[in-house]
């Protein structure tokens, strides 16, 4: 494998790894209480995020309460709203369900998937990585390398072998080393300047997600009205990933709230307020403890 092949798959090896990452603090930003045993939460959260919708329904063969992704299935009503699907399982299971026997469950309220959005940070975060990687492998002496035409592919393949770690001796008959010139050039350090770009795009891909950083910020003596200004996007990502959710939820326990043992709740993870209003009061609360305390 040469060089170049090396330092693809390395490309492609790190976008997976922000991939993963990522995708997997998307899915895991909710917390739900009471769903039947028999539901899959990890592959409900994938299929809301690859899919951007879920069905739930209740399958009587199974005895329980269920969730699958699914097609359209017949028309749609006056407001593009599903009145007939079919959903389909893993194992070849499909059913046709009509208007009444399902409840759609969105993952945000631009009924898209979020994955589409999360892969391009991926992409941007994976490309920062690789930069920083490069730049700090050019921090060693440099080599630029200087010869005539004929003799590329020669000099080419000998700097493969060196930068290859091999311990092979290589003999070139055509070998010309008054041909072969070495041109030192320092590279400049920039890695510290992407790091600061990759974590601002870090914290954009926090924010898409819904996930608030208002610990760390309030750790910064921030005053409130700079606190509750950047928690804005959060904020409002929240809501359009959080609202959706609850719709379905306090639908599903209403409509199948006979097969349910306990009324299903749905939570942030980080338990950490959902709006601004919330952000505000946690903020009074915590100046007029700060107050106390000083007394």
């Amino acid at each position: 494998m040469s060089k170049l092949q090396k330092s693809q798959l390395n490309n492609i090896e790190t976008l997976r790894m922000y991939l993963r990452q990522m995708l997997s603090l998307a899915e895991n930003v909710f917390r739900f209480e009471n769903l039947p045993k028999f539901i899959d939460v990890a592959y409900m959260n994938k299929c809301l995020l690859n899919k951007g919708e879920i069905a739930f329904f209740y399958e009587e063969e199974i005895g329980t309460l269920c969730c699958l992704p699914f097609v359209k299935y017949g028309k749609l009503d006056l407001y593009g709203r599903y009145e007939s699907i079919q959903v389909i399982g893993e194992n070849g299971y499909t059913r046709v369900l009509k208007n009444g026997e399902f409840v759609i469950m969105y993952d945000n309220y631009g009924k898209y998937p979020l994955f589409i959005d999360i892969k391009q940070y991926a992409e941007r975060m994976a490309l920062y990585e690789r930069i920083c990687d490069v730049n700090v492998a050019q921090q060693r002496t440099p080599r630029i390398w200087q010869t005539s035409s004929d003799m590329e592919k020669t000099v080419r393949d000998l700097l493969n072998n060196i930068d290859g770690l091999t311990e092979n001796v290589v003999s070139y008959t055509n070998l010309m080393v008054d041909k072969i010139n070495a041109v030192l050039q320092p590279a400049p350090y920039v890695t510290d300047k992407i790091t600061e770009k990759k974590e601002k795009t870090w914290n954009e891909f926090l924010r898409l997600i819904g996930v608030s950083n208002i610990t760390v910020q309030k750790k910064e003596r921030n005053i409130k009205d700079e606190i509750m200004a950047s928690q804005g996007g959060t904020i409002a990502s929240r809501f359009q990933r959080y609202e959706p959710r609850k719709k379905a939820i306090d639908e599903i326990n209403e409509k199948f709230k006979m097969y349910l043992e306990k009324p299903i709740i749905l939570s942030y993870y980080d338990n950490l307020p959902t709006n601004l209003k919330s952000i505000e009061d946690e903020i009074n609360e915590d100046e007029q403890e700060g107050g106390n305390e000083n007394v």
